[in-house]
């Protein structure tokens, strides 16, 4: 096995301070100076950046070869019990009972009181001066991502989980210091979600299984407590931050892509759009997986070899640490033509931009037994909010705005993104009244 490239780094440090200055730009330029398998150090440990996607298909489908290396998280202390943090047998049974309740036809049967949140939501928008987006993306995502896992149950709990969950992870991201206050949000917290279990015993399944089912069931028959019913919830729910990134971030392409804009316009006014009926709109379904292409809100993955691994000429150390970037692996130009520009037409079947390409070469949610299993709900968020938002208005950036990254886990537009937003008064028509997101 020969030595693989990389850069040579301090002799202390490593490459820890360019990584640490800009990780983004230190892992695609290391790519495409380097190749798509590289070795650095962070200060003595060693790293493997991968962006072969058969490499990338080995990592994530050895289960006993790596183990999930999460960065810690004050959330992930906080709620330990949730299928994200388990490890081995308990994972994969845990993510067994929870299958189906992230089925597509389940999700779709709770899809219009998802929406009916998210209208609700974006009827906060009025006119005044710019103002960033992000606040009210969050605010929606949370809502109807309470619907969509929740389902009948979330309708009696949303108000106050939409109130509670966000001062819990202000708290545990640092963003707060008062932890007397985030003790009482916690623990109201769980009261709501405990007072939704309480609903769905009482009301018993009367449609399709959403995340309530399997929980419930597994409290009442003594194989989890009422701890990990919580824990489980709340880990879903936190994913409403990543989610409306994605979606500010289709906002911002489709500010600068007005033809697509146009396009969305006309397919969503064509067939209506609401509801479950999103999945019948083709474009707004590629618009939704280009910006997921260009703008991962998980911009790494990583895991820890526990065994020697050998790609090739390539060999990795137990201990040694993998990263698996979807922000690099979906800009390589090898897989992706003119990989910078936004292209939904790329997701579109019959389009001459829409190519075979290998299945790891485009993982937002992951790849493997630890892929975000909340995928479909995420997806189907974004295309209820981006019908939504496409139908009744329309986005100016201000000049001179360069989005760039905001300094958050998840890659969020700076500044949250403002935007200017001209309101549709019917299809094809726009108001002269300029509407600005509060």
């Amino acid at each position: 096995m020969i030595r693989s490239p990389g850069p040579k780094g301090h002799p202390l440090h490593g490459s820890w301070p360019e990584f640490r200055a800009d990780p983004l730009a230190f892992l695609l330029d290391g790519t495409l100076t380097h190749g798509d398998f590289f070795r650095f150090r962070l200060g003595l440990q060693a790293c493997f950046a991968v962006s072969d996607p058969a490499a990338i298909q080995r990592v994530f489908s050895d289960r006993e070869g790596f183990t999930d290396k999460t960065p810690p998280h004050r959330m992930q202390d906080a709620y330990p019990k949730s299928v994200a943090r388990l490890e081995g047998s308990e994972h994969l049974e845990r993510r067994r009972a929870l299958a189906p309740a992230f089925q597509r036809e389940a999700l779709l049967a709770r899809a219009d009181g998802a929406e009916r949140v998210v209208r609700e939501g974006l009827g906060r928008l009025r006119a005044g001066e710019v103002r960033a987006v992000m606040p009210v993306l969050e605010d929606v995502a949370l809502r109807s991502a309470s619907m969509l896992l929740l389902g009948d149950a979330g309708e009696r709990v949303v108000e106050h989980i939409a109130t509670e969950l966000p001062r819990v992870e202000a708290w545990l991201g640092h963003a707060a210091d008062d932890e007397a206050a985030y003790d009482r949000a916690r623990e109201a917290l769980a009261a709501s979600i405990l007072k939704a279990a309480e609903h769905r015993r009482a009301a018993g399944n009367l449609g399709s299984i959403d995340l309530l089912d399997p929980l419930v069931r597994a409290v009442d028959a003594g194989q989890m407590d009422e701890q990990a019913l919580i824990d489980e919830i709340v880990m879903m729910l936190v994913t409403h931050v990543p989610t409306a990134a994605a979606s500010a971030w289709a906002l911002f392409e489709l500010a600068q892509r007005p033809e697509v804009r146009s396009r969305l316009e006309e397919e969503l006014d064509a067939i209506g759009a609401r509801g479950a009926e999103v999945e019948r709109a083709p474009l707004l379904s590629a618009v939704v997986l280009e910006t997921l292409r260009l703008h991962p809100p998980v911009w790494v993955l990583a895991r820890e070899a526990r065994r020697e691994f050998r790609h090739g000429p390539h060999a990795v150390s137990a201990g040694n640490e993998v990263l698996v970037s979807p922000y690099v692996v979906q800009r390589l130009p090898q897989y992706w033509k003119d990989p910078e520009t936004f292209l939904p037409e790329r997701f579109l079947p019959g389009s001459p931009w829409h190519v075979e390409r290998p299945s790891a070469a485009y993982l937002p949610f992951g790849l493997g037994m630890r892929k975000c299993i909340g995928e479909r709900t995420a997806v189907l968020q974004m295309k209820l909010m981006l019908a939504a938002l496409v139908r009744d208005f329309r986005f100016e950036l201000p000049a001179g705005y360069e989005a760039g990254v905001g300094g958050r886990r998840a890659l969020v537009p700076r500044d949250g993104l403002p935007l200017l937003v001209e309101r549709r008064r019917s299809a094809g028509r726009c108001d002269r009244e300029q509407e600005i997101v509060r």
